[in-house]
C-alpha cells in the first residue's frame, strides 16, 4: 500500500483522512456498510471523518482512551454479527525511539484494540494484528501535533 500525504495541518480531520487514505488499496475496502447504516459514526466525539476506525494513543502508551471505547465498541458488534468479516488492526506509533521499541509498542497498542474486540464476541479468527511502528506516518513534520496523528491504531476491514 502507498499513499501521498498532504500538507493539511490546519484541522485534525484533514490528517485524520489523509492517514486513512493510506489504507484504501486492493485489498482493503474503506466501509462494506453503506452510508445508511450510521456503523461507526463517531458523531459523540464530533469526530467523523475516522468512520471510528482510528484510535489515537498518548506517548509512549498503549492504554485505549475512553472515547474511542464506543466506537470500538460499534465495530466489535459489527463484526460479531458478520463472522465472515476480517479485521486488520494496525499499530503505528510515532518516529521517537528505536525501530525495535516501536514496532514493539505498535504491536502492544494493535494488541490493546484487538483484545477489546475479542472481548465482545469477535472471533480471534477474524483479527489480524501487525505493527508499522514508525515506517507508516501520518503526517510529514515533526511537531507534537504531528506526532499525535501517528501514535495510531487503524481498523481496517478486509474483503470478503
Amino acid at each position: 500500500l502507498a499513499a501521498c500525504s498532504t500538507h493539511k495541518k490546519s484541522q485534525d480531520d484533514a490528517a485524520i483522512n489523509d492517514a486513512n487514505a493510506a489504507y484504501n488499496g486492493d485489498d482493503a475496502q474503506s466501509s462494506g456498510l453503506g452510508e445508511e447504516s450510521g456503523f461507526g459514526d463517531d458523531a459523540a466525539s464530533g469526530r467523523t471523518a475516522s468512520n471510528g476506525r482510528v484510535y489515537y494513543f498518548d506517548f509512549d502508551s498503549n492504554v485505549v482512551r475512553d472515547e474511542y471505547k464506543p466506537a470500538i465498541d460499534r465495530n466489535a458488534r459489527n463484526l460479531a454479527t458478520h463472522s465472515n468479516m476480517k479485521v486488520l488492526v494496525e499499530g503505528h506509533t510515532d518516529p521517537r525511539g528505536s525501530r525495535e521499541y516501536n514496532i514493539g509498542l505498535g504491536e502492544r497498542r494493535a494488541r490493546a484494540v484487538a483484545e477489546m474486540l475479542t472481548a465482545k464476541g469477535v472471533s480471534p479468527a477474524q483479527v489480524r494484528v501487525i505493527s508499522y511502528g514508525a515506517e507508516k506516518l501520518a503526517t510529514p513534520g515533526h511537531s507534537e501535533a504531528d506526532y499525535q496523528q501517528d501514535r495510531r491504531v487503524v481498523l481496517v476491514y478486509l474483503q470478503r
